[in-house]
């Protein structure tokens, strides 16, 4: 009568020469896929490009979030990280055709920072919060400068529990290589919608 010590036996004895096969084609894989010895992997550089630049997107959304909230020294020392000076700030509101001009234009980030920061205190804003989604960066030939496309939906709160502006849209950004690393050149912003929210009375 068969035990299981001989089941067992069996069955390494038919499975052990399928493992060996494989272990040693395996091998043979991983020793083709292996690099020569001192060649630099080719897309490490690029791949940090783009996290860099994709960073850009969120210190952006960092810095007009602490001009929401009433602090506009904070948010030009945030913009300052990520905008190259005089980087142009242009924006198209909701509805706009194809042909028509920005609604805003403005030659620097400081100046986006002042303006945006007498904008949400006219407005009555108590604090806003920018998520910036959907990031795609194309770096373009030669590696010093690069576009930038994201999404943004952008809540302006008039009241924490009752009363909000939404926006949502598009950036089509450009980006340039400087010596201190990638700067925002400039911002461009297509509004998809631009609405406000209001709960109902309890």
């Amino acid at each position: 009568m068969s035990t299981n010590g001989d089941r067992f036996s069996s069955f390494l004895r038919r499975v052990l020469p399928v493992a060996s096969t494989l272990a040693l084609a395996g091998a043979a894989i991983v020793s083709v896929a292996t690099p020569a010895e001192g060649t630099a992997p080719n897309g490490l550089p690029e791949l940090k490009a783009l996290q860099e630049i994709e960073q850009l997107e969120y210190c952006y959304a960092a810095g007009t979030d602490a001009i929401g909230r009433g602090d506009l020294a904070t948010g030009k020392q945030i913009y300052a990280k990520c905008f190259a000076p005089d980087a142009p700030v242009v924006i198209w509101e909701a509805g706009a055709a194809p042909g028509d001009p920005p609604v805003i234009s403005v030659p620097s980030a400081a100046a986006w920072a002042d303006l945006i920061d007498v904008l949400f205190a006219d407005s009555g804003y108590v604090g806003t919060q920018h998520l910036i989604s959907n990031v795609r960066v194309d770096i373009l030939p030669g590696g010093h400068r690069a576009k930038i496309t994201s999404y943004l939906i952008a809540t302006h709160v008039y009241d924490p529990v009752s009363s909000a502006h939404i926006a949502y849209g598009t950036y089509e950004n450009e980006a340039v290589r400087t010596p201190s690393g990638w700067k925002l050149s400039k911002r461009t912003f297509r509004t998809l919608s631009f609405m406000r929210v209001d709960s109902p009375p309890p």
